[in-house]
């Protein structure tokens, strides 16, 4: 999607929009998330929503993790038991009827599986059918419980908030796919809150309750949802599952849903962030005078490189490799199996390169990347180039990128360096100032293993050679597609930095080194003690470490403004060359990552400037669309004098 704005095409008139949203803000005590900024902290949600939100973000999914789908079913299942006994059993069975196709029901009621793409898609449209209907019944119980104690204030109230809660399960696509409904849901619930009545401040001020506008009002919400996710709920046909309002006279068939992560979700850049390291820098060189460099920092900061929904959701490069190391928090419900974890080659990201297994691989560190060829966690990769033009368009649904785009990408990974270790000689072996444990532990890393074939740890991780042989291997962390296969062989990682990148293997199983250790040790039946251990994991912790690992200082937002004044060094090169379309990401990608942290300064004040900032981009950017060149050339003048201006400021 184009434009400075995400949903600038989202079928909803601006003053409509602003109405919905001051209801939406009063009844429900919330509104849609601001841009993101740095760190998010995750949204506060009743357990039936966060059940609810996950169990249909994984319902979209291929493969369709059913044991989570079942867990989260369980939570909808366990707060209807003690307000509907009867609802509580039928969903219970309901749901191994739906299950059954597949095989997955508890009881004996399973027939035999139909065909999986059939059984697939059946089991998750039942799946979420039920589970729509059974949210709509809760917070109608809600409301006729309130209604019943209507004259009871506290009471009243206590049902009245619980089913404000069970609503947020829709607020999202009632948003944008009904607005007007939206709207009208929000002033009856404006009027049942008033209808409860004040008792006022110390007596004084009092308004009694009113029970028949109460219980009208209520009933009027009550309709609404009966009659879009009651009993004659259903699935949409040919979209991604969402609890759209179709019996809605004023629902909007095509309008453009948000893309949103379910609860749980977390991709956060950590803070403090890892300390980075390019080559050309650390020689002395101005990021600002090395074009190419500079804008591959932009562009692996970019999320308008990717496709949707990654472009949507914000997430870049750097997203997964904060400062080209690992995130070792990522993690999304349904592509993530550890922390620090994600399957890249599921639905959710780029459909038409889906290959049907949950197969989620560790984060990898991209430290020291132009010396670890062959790419990608099997080696199918065997240049630099052509693995990062595969993520951007088939892991990430990007569109083709510009030669110089791809070029500037692949250029300034080539400059990531490790960080520099003070225990190791040039050769990779360890000096002196090593512990005695790790010098003990080398001399085991170094010794050969009548079990391995008269190999040692060595053997593949070769000191010498950055702790790389350049060969893929099979060591058992894989389980093969059939007995005996070949699809278990793995590149050889390096060594250097992994005291800072856990969890270990490919797919981030392994939570420590010790256990890396013990791992190898078990597998290959080494016979080793628990010193020998001890020592060897000693020594891998100090081949990985480092000097100062995290960056030093307390602002967040000083640093990032530094590097997006890096970013639009390279605008008038762009220009030259003739690259409007990698400008527009450039324009884009700064305005949309300042607004990002805006909300990080220390002092709020200053907030206006850098929006002030971003809006000059956004002329920019529109005088860009309109082919005014003079125009984003002043616009980019004008973001550059508002940041030197107040420079000292934004901190």
């Amino acid at each position: 999607m184009k434009g400075p704005l995400r949903n600038r095409n989202l079928n909803i008139t601006l003053g409509g929009l602003t109405a919905v949203i001051a209801a939406s803000l009063l009844y429900l005590g919330t509104s849609l998330p601001p841009t993101r900024a740095h760190i998010v902290p995750p949204e506060e949600l009743h357990p039936v929503v966060e059940a609810y939100r996950r169990m249909t973000f994984l319902l979209n999914l291929n493969p369709v993790l059913w044991e989570k789908v079942r867990e989260d079913f369980d939570t909808l299942v366990r707060y209807t038991r003690p307000l509907d006994g009867g609802a509580a059993v039928r969903a219970e069975k309901e749901l191994d009827a739906a299950l059954s196709g597949l095989g997955l029901a508890q009881g004996n009621n399973a027939r035999p599986p139909m065909e999986p793409a059939l059984a697939r898609e059946e089991a998750r449209r039942r799946v979420f059918e039920l589970a729509t209907r059974s949210v709509a019944r809760l917070i109608v119980i809600q409301l006729e419980r309130a209604s019943a104690v209507a004259r009871e204030r506290h009471a009243a109230s206590q049902h009245l908030s619980e089913a404000r809660q069970l609503l947020a399960a829709f607020e999202k696509t009632l948003f944008y796919s009904d607005p007007e409904g939206f709207r009208r849901l929000g002033q009856s619930w404006l009027a049942m809150s008033g209808a409860l009545g004040s008792g006022g401040i110390l007596q004084v001020g009092a308004v009694l309750e009113d029970p028949s506008t109460f219980a009208r009002e209520a009933e009027s919400v009550s309709a609404y949802l009966e009659q879009n996710y009651g009993a004659t709920f259903r699935a949409p046909q040919g979209h991604r599952l969402a609890p759209l309002p179709h019996s809605s006279p004023t629902f909007r068939p095509n309008a453009m849903l948000p893309q949103v992560l379910p609860p749980g979700a977390n991709i956060n850049k950590q803070n403090p962030r890892p300390r980075q390291i390019l080559n050309m820098a650390a020689r002395g060189v101005d990021e600002r005078e090395t074009f190419l460099v500079a804008l591959g920092d932009m562009a692996f900061d970019s999320s308008f490189v990717f496709g949707e929904p990654a472009q949507s959701l914000g997430i870049t490069c750097n997203t997964c490799h904060n400062k080209g190391v690992t995130n070792p928090k990522f993690f999304i419900p349904g592509l993530s199996q550890h922390l620090g974890s994600v399957d890249v080659s599921n639905s959710f990201f780029d459909a038409h390169a889906n290959n049907g297994v949950f197969d989620p691989l560790d984060i990898p560190d991209l430290r020291g990347i132009r010396f670890t060829a062959p790419y990608g966690r099997n080696g199918r990769f065997a240049s630099l180039r052509e693995f990062v033009r595969n993520v951007l368009v088939n892991e990430f649904s990007g569109p083709e990128p510009d030669p110089d785009l791809l070029d500037s990408l692949v250029a300034y990974m080539l400059e990531f360096d490790y960080l520099p270790n003070p225990y190791l000689n040039s050769d990779g072996s360890l000096n002196p100032t090593a512990s005695e444990a790790a010098q003990r532990g080398e001399e085991i890393f170094h010794g050969t293993f009548p079990s391995m074939k008269n190999r040692s740890c060595a053997s593949c991780h070769v000191p010498g050679t950055f702790f790389l042989d350049r060969q893929r291997h099979d060591v058992g962390t894989v389980r093969p597609a059939e007995a005996y296969g070949k699809d278990g062989a793995l590149d050889t990682p390096t060594l250097l930095g992994i005291r800072f990148t856990a969890p270990y293997f490919h797919d981030g199983s392994r939570p420590t080194l010790e256990s890396v250790v013990d791992y190898f040790d078990e597998y290959y039946r080494l016979g080793l003690t628990r010193q020998e251990r001890g020592d060897l994991t000693a020594y891998l912790e100090t081949v990985g470490d480092g000097v100062q690992p995290f960056e030093e200082g307390e602002s967040i937002v000083a640093p990032e403004l530094e590097e997006f004044e890096i970013f639009l060094s390279t605008y008038e090169t762009l220009v030259a060359r003739r690259k409007p379309e990698v400008v527009r990401v450039l324009l884009q990608t700064v305005a949309f990552e300042v607004r990002a942290h805006k909300w990080d300064l220390k002092d709020p004040a200053f907030e206006p400037v850098m929006e002030e900032m971003a809006q000059a981009l956004d002329v920019g950017y529109a005088a860009l669309e309109a082919g005014e060149m003079a125009r984003v050339d002043e616009a980019v003048a004008k973001y550059r004098t508002l940041y030197r201006r107040h420079k000292e400021d934004l901190q």
